[in-house]
């Protein structure tokens, strides 16, 4: 089982790379927030992931990244297709929602309904370890969100009223946690929004 690729990037789309190592090409399968050049030299943690019919490589720019994909297909429902689409949604972001029970944002994410939000809060909860978590950067974070779920949704429900697209609001809104430390209320939140779009 290949569990690490260390070569430089010869060609990639959206969600597939070609890696190329030792004279050999190989196609991996990533987020679409990865990033990197071509012919930069990269290390990616890998997960093989074998069918009848195929053998396809998932690759990650760090270990925790790696092991929350592993977590994430734990779950009922959730295979590697809709683990790489919930590690784009960021990462950081989909683990503090867990944490918190946010289903409004984990529901926002392409292909996960009601039912899986609320198996991947009940399983996963006590699942992820304070060492794992990740940050945008992709290094660990013990740091929760500092949005308040009713703030949250006091911003989503307005916005909604303005016509924005459920998805759309709390990916931006996802962001606010980023941006610094304070707790922000529902106006500040909406402010934050429009600022961004």
């Amino acid at each position: 089982m290949i569990r690490l690729l260390q070569g430089q990037l010869h060609s990639r789309d959206e969600r597939t790379i070609i890696l190329f190592v030792n004279g050999v090409g190989y196609h991996v399968a990533v987020t679409n927030a990865f990033t990197a050049e071509e012919n930069e030299e990269i290390t990616l943690f890998i997960h093989t992931h074998v069918r009848e019919d195929a053998i396809t490589l998932y690759g990650f720019r760090t270990k925790n990244e790696l092991n929350f994909f592993e977590i994430l297909m734990s779950v009922n429902g959730i295979g590697p297709k809709m683990g790489m689409e919930i590690l784009s949604a960021p990462a950081h972001a989909v683990q503090n929602a867990i944490l918190q029970g946010n289903l409004s944002y984990l529901t926002s994410i392409p292909g996960i309904g009601k039912k899986i939000a609320e198996r991947m809060i009940l399983e996963l909860k006590n699942k992820l370890n304070p060492s794992d978590l990740l940050q945008s950067s992709g290094t660990a974070s013990t740091k929760p969100a500092n949005t308040s779920n009713q703030a949250n949704e006091e911003a989503i429900a307005a916005l909604e009223g303005l016509g924005y697209k459920r998805n759309h609001v709390t990916r931006v809104l996802a962001q606010a946690d980023e941006s610094d430390t304070t707790e922000k209320s529902a106006e500040e939140l909406i402010k934050f929004f429009l600022k961004k779009v």
